[in-house]
């Protein structure tokens, strides 16, 4: 009886966790609709987003995204960013939060202009149908199927080579990992937490790895004897193991831009870092994205953030 009552309240708290950590998702979400505003710029957007994160008290998951048209996902203003948003822009934002490292991670589409109106609609009702299926026994599959026929039944196209995945506990990919399409998988949802992000294609619906790399993660076990990546790693290194931008260590370790430099380049040949390259549609086309987080327990399932 008393394992029995201590499993519970563990359980109970991590589902607070994640709760609190989507209370601030959400604020932080609609500052985001607040605050994009054509002429904004990427740079300022980002900052200001992550001061709500921290200003509520809980911690940045990983660096805000700001993915432009066809570029889908992994893209975070540089330190020295000068973009703005003009009105034809497809914008993505896509915000992580987590509270004591249960982690709450969604994604709007902005088009100001409503250009490309048909598009959202089409896969924030993707993502609409597969919540609706997502529940404790099924079958991955059918997520993926579900994201896959409403956007080809609305003439899009899903990114075939991304998908749903899981929220551990300071883990943003965690299992399972479920493709944005029909699949042939049997394996069958458990209890826990994931996050369902249908990305829409106007083109063939395939992304590729961007030279351009602003997200970083501490590979465990290494190290540098350089002076200057050493100090680079100790700032990222307080990170508990999630993704950070590169501006945020250019900001907190304060080296000129030789020192920073050769620091980076150190701990990237020595394979202290992990990469996340920005994922940019292959054929040029328009992407869109919407993600929300989801519990998955035995009796129910509990969309976070709304």
């Amino acid at each position: 009886l008393i394992v029995c009552l201590n499993i519970f309240i563990m359980e109970t708290k991590e589902i607070n966790n994640y709760k609190e950590a989507a209370k601030v998702w959400k604020a932080t979400i609609n500052l985001a609709k607040k605050e994009v505003k054509s002429g904004i710029k990427l740079y300022d957007l980002a900052n200001k987003l992550e001061k709500n994160i921290i200003d509520n008290d809980c911690g940045i998951a990983f660096p805000t995204n700001l993915s432009v048209n066809e570029k889908a996902a992994h893209y975070v203003p540089t330190h020295n960013d000068e973009q703005v948003l003009e009105d034809s822009d497809l914008l993505k934002v896509d915000i992580g939060v987590h509270k004591n490292g249960f982690i709450c991670d969604g994604a709007i589409s902005v088009n100001l202009d409503n250009t490309h109106a048909k598009q959202i609609e089409a896969n924030e009702l993707a993502l609409e149908n597969a919540i609706s299926v997502a529940k404790y026994g099924v079958t991955v599959d059918k997520i993926g199927a579900e994201i896959e026929n409403t956007l080809k039944k609305a003439g899009f196209n899903p990114i075939y080579n991304l998908g749903v995945h899981g929220l551990d506990k300071f883990d943003i990919h965690s299992h399972p990992s479920i493709p944005n399409h029909a699949n042939a998988s049997s394996v069958e949802l458990e209890e826990g937490a994931i996050a369902i992000e249908p990305f829409s294609s106007t083109g063939d619906g395939f992304i590729h790895e961007d030279v351009q790399v602003e997200i970083f993660m501490v590979n465990k076990g290494k190290n540098v004897r350089n002076t200057y990546g050493r100090k680079i790693l100790e700032i990222a290194k307080t990170y508990d193991n999630l993704p950070f931008a590169e501006r945020w260590l250019r900001e907190k370790s304060k080296l000129n831009e030789f020192g920073f430099t050769i620091g980076l380049k150190e701990l990237m040949k020595a394979d202290v870092l992990k990469t996340f390259p920005g994922l940019k549609e292959t054929s040029g086309k328009f992407t869109t994205q919407v993600e929300k987080s989801l519990l998955i327990l035995e009796d129910k399932t509990i969309v976070l953030g709304e």
